[in-house]
């Protein structure tokens, strides 16, 4: 089977997740005036549930999968029977999950009309292959697949949602659009694996190992979700919609700096079945180097142009996002630094329970603190919780395998980046006193601050600038 390099997956995931980067900058202050802080707080809420369901009703098996099938790629057979029985299992799973949500949530209550339609989100987690194309490591696929999905619901969106009474069809575009995505997906299976029976399907068989991985992404979701969930709970639904954008904000840019955790994910698997420590570690010091590199000033500007890129993007009924947008862009690093000790490290070693340890340690932390917090600070109690749990995670993480990362080195490599991004961040804020609209101000505070991060990394030799700026010359070169 064709192997695609890592280069090639890592320019496919990064074109996604900069086009759905920049899509919601489109999408995401229509939503804000057109549905307003109540809708959206409700439906942040119905979704911190519903996300419950669904990961229940997938138990791991995505993560699983994707490592699955990256060890057995190279045999047809072997392929074919995993990736059959994978998708029984994950069917099995679905049906489970929608026995008990359907009465639990469908029924009757506030918001079953909600909890209806996303019946639709628990069967498209059931129909999900994209594991199979991330194991064999084609992200071409999975990458045009979410472009032309996000395309879908654009259009939808502006047609049809106008008001806040326009709740249900908004759900309904994301949840519709995501299935069809899936779908898909399933049609380009064939043309990659033959799907023939060749001896008895045993889909059970791979539960145990779903398993181990499951309970590390429940703990994962669980300081995601559960900040929503209590702040509609014990407070109101306005405040998770304040919480909720801030989060989705951070959440997005994080999402950038992941992308090369699940194109390393299937290569350090491969690299695994051959006992290739070395090569394990050339690239993880490589990836903290590469996740570094953005997210350190990424935090810097965030916090920096909160101020004035709120009351624009959302409105001036989301002013309270501003603090909250400043204090959780820390979690931009420390989800980043997580996702390399995790999901790049510790389950392609199989290492799963020290992952799992980790992520039910962060768990327990950010429900002890949202607990005492939220009644006294609201939103601001969420934001220490989540950020104090990501920490946990973090360092149990890193004691576990400083075998394979060496932290003088990770920490000579990147000592002119943090400084560079300091500076950054002093230049934009300089940039900020500036009196002029709003618009020119974000623009010069944007522009003065990638001019002196960019200048810094340069004139230090940063080994990932450069190596960035050779590939975009010769790219640039090619072209012309």
């Amino acid at each position: 089977m064709k192997q695609r390099s890592i280069a090639e997956n890592l320019f496919y995931n990064m074109l996604y997740q900069v086009l759905a980067t920049v899509l919601p900058i489109v999408t995401t202050p229509y939503v804000a005036r057109a549905l307003g802080l109540g809708a959206t707080g409700v439906h942040s809420y119905t979704e911190s549930i519903v996300t419950y369901f669904t990961l229940f009703g997938a138990l791991g098996t995505s993560m699983y999968a994707v490592r699955k099938i990256a060890v057995v790629r190279e045999d047809e057979k072997s392929l074919a029977q995993a990736t059959l029985e994978i998708l029984a299992l994950k069917l099995i799973l679905m049906l489970i999950t929608l026995a008990v949500f359907i009465p639990s949530l469908c029924v009757g209550g506030e918001y079953a009309y909600l909890f209806r339609i996303h019946i639709v989100t628990i069967v498209a987690t059931g129909l999900d292959i994209s594991w199979f194309y991330q194991g064999i490591e084609d992200f071409k696929k999975v990458t045009i697949r979410n472009l032309l999905m996000k395309l879908l619901f654009i259009v939808a969106l502006f047609v049809f949602v106008k008001t806040p009474e326009d709740l249900p069809i908004y759900v309904l575009a994301i949840v519709g659009s995501t299935l069809i995505g899936n779908l898909m997906m399933i049609a380009y299976l064939p043309g990659y694996v033959k799907l023939r029976i060749s001896e008895p399907l045993k889909p059970f068989r791979h539960l145990k190992e779903s398993l181990a991985l499951f309970v590390p992404q429940i703990m994962n979701y669980v300081y995601v979700l559960l900040d929503r969930t209590l702040l509609g709970w014990m407070t109101n639904t306005d405040n998770v919609g304040i919480y909720d954008q801030a989060q989705r904000l951070v959440r997005m840019i994080a999402g950038m700096m992941q992308t090369l955790g699940y194109v390393m994910m299937a290569r350090i698997s491969n690299l695994t079945a051959a006992n290739d420590s070395e090569g394990i570690r050339k690239y993880i010091h490589k990836s903290i180097d590469f996740t570094l590199f953005l997210a350190l000033p990424a935090v810097m500007g965030i916090i920096a142009v909160a101020p004035d890129f709120i009351p624009l993007f959302l409105g001036e009924e989301f002013l309270q996002v501003v603090p909250t947008l400043q204090i959780i862009s820390v979690v931009v690093l420390t989800s980043s630094c997580n996702s390399i000790l995790g999901v790049q490290l510790l389950i392609p070693l199989k290492r799963e329970k020290i992952y799992t340890i980790a992520m039910i340690s962060g768990a327990a932390v950010n429900v002890a603190i949202n607990v005492c917090l939220i009644p006294l600070l609201g939103v601001f109690g969420a934001c220490i919780a989540s950020i104090t749990a990501e920490l946990v995670v973090m360092l149990i993480c890193y004691f576990n395998t400083r075998d394979m990362i060496s932290l003088k080195t990770v920490l000579k490599n990147n000592a002119w980046v943090a400084i560079a991004s300091v500076v950054m961040f002093l230049a934009v804020t300089l940039v900020a006193q500036i009196q002029m609209h709003v618009i020119l101000k974000l623009l010069a505070e944007v522009g003065a601050g990638v001019a002196v991060y960019v200048a810094i990394t340069a004139v230090t030799k940063n080994e990932i600038f450069w190596n960035i700026f050779g590939k975009v010359k010769n790219l640039l070169r090619r072209r012309g």
